[in-house]
């Protein structure tokens, strides 16, 4: 089997890189929305046999429209020429962005019957994670306007599909997820394929195996989520992250998610962890299992809780009771 996979982030890294056995030949597409080091790029460079990197959302750039057309416009060109041969199967992540879609028209030029997948995106296969669409697909006037435009510049037409949520393009007919059985009711029309255990630890030590990070035993570890999901509710965030700093007498470390421009005075006391570095490779290569994880609904939380760490989450602190809250639950990450 040929396989090709279009990702954006570390974890969607982890994921592909735990599903590479299932194929002969594995070759990537990657938007840079993280810090790429040498040592990360050498590793993916290591593990896939074709590599195509197309700038991302890192560092954030603030493009007009003729220059986010231009960089649609020239990603589309690199994508078509790498996209030379027949894969028996794509991986696609970003199914609402054009590039994406571009990405599933080419790959079927050269095999009209090829397997065209959803991988799971963390939390968003889960539950709503706060994001509200902007600019061209914030109405459905827009949508409409912006579905004509592409399909017309790129010949998308049966490509181009705006679902109502990530991951819902009715040309992917199968999902691959850590929780099928969790997912959100808009994938239950289709095949959902569980990412082993296994398969995710496999990509863990894949990408993120290194030195040997020191944490000291007994402390905690808050991952923060990206701080503008969270609107008019961040007072509520730093209320809850001040109540927990007050009741910990060990260390307190946290991160940032690696694309955040703000900061919480909040946590000015704590020690902060370089928030370019992914905290899968933190967890991956503590010195001790005896840290406690808490966040909100950051993904890092499942990643944890499939580590083995204590994992807590403050969202009924900031939410009322929800689906979030259920999906936790059920997987074992305690809510508090």
């Amino acid at each position: 089997m040929n396989t090709v996979f279009v990702l954006h982030t570390q974890y969607n890294l982890i994921l592909a890189c735990g599903l590479l056995h299932q194929s002969k030949v594995n070759d990537l597409i990657l938007f840079i929305d993280f810090k790429l080091t040498d040592e990360l790029k050498g590793k993916i460079e290591d593990n896939f046999d074709r590599v195509l990197y197309l700038y991302g959302n890192f560092p954030k750039r603030v493009l007009d429209s003729k220059s986010k057309l231009n960089k649609i416009t020239s990603d589309c060109k690199e994508i078509k020429n790498f996209l030379n041969k027949s894969y028996d199967r794509i991986f696609v992540v970003d199914d609402m962005c054009i590039q994406e879609m571009y990405s599933l028209k080419c790959s079927a030029i050269h095999n009209k019957n090829i397997d065209m997948c959803w991988l799971e995106d963390g939390g968003n296969a889960y539950f709503y994670n706060g994001t509200v669409s902007k600019g061209m697909g914030s109405t459905p006037l827009k949508r409409a306007i912006r579905k004509c435009y592409f399909s017309l510049k790129f010949g998308l037409w049966q490509y181009y599909d705006l679902g109502r949520i990530i991951g819902t393009h009715k040309l992917l007919k199968k999902g691959y997820f850590i929780f099928p059985e969790f997912a959100r009711r808009e994938f239950y029309n289709r095949e959902r394929i569980l990412i082993t255990d296994d398969e995710f630890t496999l990509g863990m030590k894949m990408i993120f195996k290194g030195e040997s990070v020191h944490f000291e035993k007994g402390s905690i570890l808050i991952a923060l989520d990206k701080l503008e999901v969270y609107g008019d509710k961040l007072q509520s965030v730093t209320f809850s992250l001040e109540q927990l700093i007050n009741v910990t007498e060990g260390n307190i470390y946290y991160k940032y998610h690696p694309r955040e421009t703000d900061k919480l005075s909040v946590l000015s006391n704590a020690i902060e962890l370089d928030k370019t570095v992914a905290l899968e490779s933190y967890l991956t290569n503590a010195d001790t299992k005896d840290l406690t994880i808490i966040g909100i609904k950051s993904t890092a939380l499942q990643t944890a809780k499939k580590l083995g760490y204590k994992t807590l989450s403050l969202i009924q602190q900031v939410e009322e009771a929800n689906e979030v809250v259920k999906f936790y639950k059920t997987i074992g990450i305690e809510c508090i």
